[in-house]
């Protein structure tokens, strides 16, 4: 089969239900529940339905919480997201690959494509398919020899590049020895819906300032007062060092869980006693009373103390950071979001830091 042959048997997914929005993930393995555990499925609440039932399930509940769908074909499982994009992101990459390998094929009706390939926990290569040669990841190169010979954009003079979700089923088919094909989405799916993984912690403060800004976090006074000088707050946490910030951070958290009284856990008491006595933060266990208790808030009806609380959690998971610095603008970043009194937090991060 001719390269061009190769890219081109996966036209029909232009005539398919997911022509427009999908991301498909391949999961090498066969247990439908565990695969579907680490994507942080509700396992509970499996039910058998085929694709296009699995299509207005997934349609229904967008606004509130994902729906996946599960097969298994060959060595490989195949997870469906109808206009969803979980598979393609690297808090659910790395859950999923723990000791197996995943290749994921996202794309939505902006245009917007990823390819990601993830082994053993890391996430080895992602790119737009648009733009391979702007790859990332732990091994951004490790799929060079793979991809090579297929018609991408740039890879000869002049050449516009075959379709690029064609390219990736084709490039995903050359790296699973199983080429998605119009039967794959025959017969039932066992599909769940999703409690989703809280995102990664930012990775630095200037991670962070550059998503939310410094309004956001309360050291500027008004967020939308740009020529305003920052406050002798911003001057504090910059001159302070990492024991103060996390401090800092701690009593952020404490004092927002105090307010909401959302520290009535023991995952939450156990965190907060170990960022006070310096132990290395971890925030995997908060994290995870984080996405279950997002999940409840879909489950029932709520009010905006149950939500008060569950973002009360997040401030702590923030707070958890490795970098204490970031922690801080963080847990300050969470607490803005809440009807809290500014100064309270002000007085409070400046005792901290002096």
């Amino acid at each position: 089969m001719s390269n061009t042959g190769e890219v081109e048997r996966f036209g029909w997914v232009h005539r398919s239900t997911v022509q427009d929005a999908a991301c498909l993930t391949f999961v090498r393995g066969t247990g439908l529940d565990a695969i579907a555990g680490r994507f942080g499925a509700i396992t509970e609440h499996r039910r058998p339905l085929d694709f296009d039932e699995y299509c207005e399930e997934a349609f229904a509940h967008q606004d509130r919480y994902p729906v996946i769908g599960l097969r298994s074909a060959g060595e490989w499982t195949l997870v469906a997201e109808d206009g969803g994009f979980q598979g393609s992101r690297p808090e659910v990459l790395r859950q999923v690959s723990r000791g197996t390998e995943v290749v994921s094929a996202f794309w939505n009706v902006n245009a917007l494509t990823q390819f990601s390939h993830a082994v053993d926990g890391e996430v080895r290569t992602s790119f737009e398919a648009l733009m391979p040669a702007f790859r990332q990841g732990t091994r951004p190169d490790g799929l060079e020899e793979v991809r090579a010979g297929l018609p991408w954009a740039g890879s000869g003079p002049g050449e516009r590049g075959a379709d690029t979700i064609e390219l990736m089923l084709a490039l995903a088919a050359r790296i699973t020895g199983e080429p998605l094909t119009p039967e794959w989405f025959d017969g039932d799916f066992a599909t769940y819906p999703v409690a989703a993984w809280p995102l990664d912690l930012p990775s630095s403060p200037e991670a962070l300032l550059d998503e939310v800004g410094l309004g956001q976090i309360g050291i500027r006074p008004a967020a939308e007062d740009f020529e305003a000088e920052p406050t002798e707050l911003l001057d504090l946490v910059r001159s302070a060092g990492p024991a103060r910030c996390r401090r800092a951070a701690v009593n952020v958290a404490r004092h927002v869980l105090d307010l909401t009284a959302g520290h009535d856990q023991l995952v939450v008491a156990a965190t907060l006693r170990g960022l006070e006595d310096g132990a290395e933060p971890d925030g995997t266990a908060i994290g995870e009373v984080v996405r279950l208790r997002r999940w409840e808030l879909h489950r029932a009806p709520v009010t905006s103390v149950d939500r008060a609380r569950v973002r009360a959690l997040e401030v702590l998971r923030q707070a958890t950071n490795r970098d204490p610095l970031t922690a801080l603008l963080g847990a300050l970043a969470e607490a803005g979001r809440l009807r809290i009194e500014r100064r309270d937090l002000t007085d409070l991060v400046t005792a901290a830091l002096t």
